[in-house]
C-alpha cells in the first residue's frame, strides 16, 4: 500500500469524528439554554439558576417589565433569587419557546411562561399563578450566545390566599 494510501486510511476515522459533530445551530443552541433554565427554575434549585444567569446572561444584561421597571443582571439575579425564596412549592413551571429569529450574531426569541406554585408573602401563604410572554435578545459573544436584553411583554399573575 502506497503512503498516500494509508494516509488517507489513517484520516478516514478522524473524518467520521469531525463529520459527525456537526454545529449545532443557534436555535439548537438557545433551546438547550431555556431548558436548563427551565429544568432548574422548575425545581427551585437557587443554585442551579444562579449559574445559569452567571454563565447565560452578557454582562450589560437588561430587563424590563411589563409594568417598566427597568433591572441590570444584578437586579434581575436578585429579583428572580428573592421570587424563589419566597417559593415554598413549584406545582408546574413551563417555559414554551414560541420562536427564534436569528439574524448574524443576534437572535430574538419569544417565550411563554407559565408557574403556579405556594409562596410565602409577609408572613402570609398564597397560591400564585402567572403567565407572561418575554421577548429575549440573544448576542453572539465569542464563541457563546449570551442573553443580553429581556422584555416582558404581557403578563397575568394571580394571587389567591392559601391554606
Amino acid at each position: 500500500m502506497s503512503h498516500y494510501a494509508m494516509t488517507v486510511l489513517a484520516a478516514v476515522p478522524f473524518l467520521l469524528v469531525l463529520q459527525g459533530k456537526q454545529a449545532q445551530s443557534p436555535k439548537d443552541i438557545i433551546s438547550v439554554k431555556y431548558k436548563q433554565y427551565s429544568t432548574a427554575y422548575s425545581k427551585n434549585d437557587r443554585s442551579g439558576i444562579e449559574g445559569w444567569i452567571r454563565t447565560n446572561l452578557g454582562s450589560a444584561f437588561t430587563y424590563t417589565s411589563y409594568h417598566k421597571t427597568k433591572y441590570s443582571r444584578e437586579g434581575f439575579r436578585m429579583s428572580v433569587l428573592q421570587d424563589m425564596e419566597n417559593t415554598s412549592k413549584v406545582i408546574n413551571a413551563n417555559l414554551i419557546i414560541r420562536s427564534v429569529d436569528v439574524k448574524g450574531d443576534q437572535a430574538t426569541a419569544i417565550v411563554a411562561s407559565t408557574f403556579k406554585g405556594t409562596v410565602n408573602i409577609d408572613s402570609r401563604r398564597f397560591t400564585l399563578t402567572n403567565a407572561s410572554v418575554e421577548s429575549d435578545t440573544w448576542s453572539k459573544i465569542g464563541k457563546d450566545w449570551k442573553l443580553t436584553k429581556r422584555i416582558q411583554v404581557n403578563n397575568d399573575m394571580q394571587l389567591q390566599p392559601g391554606d
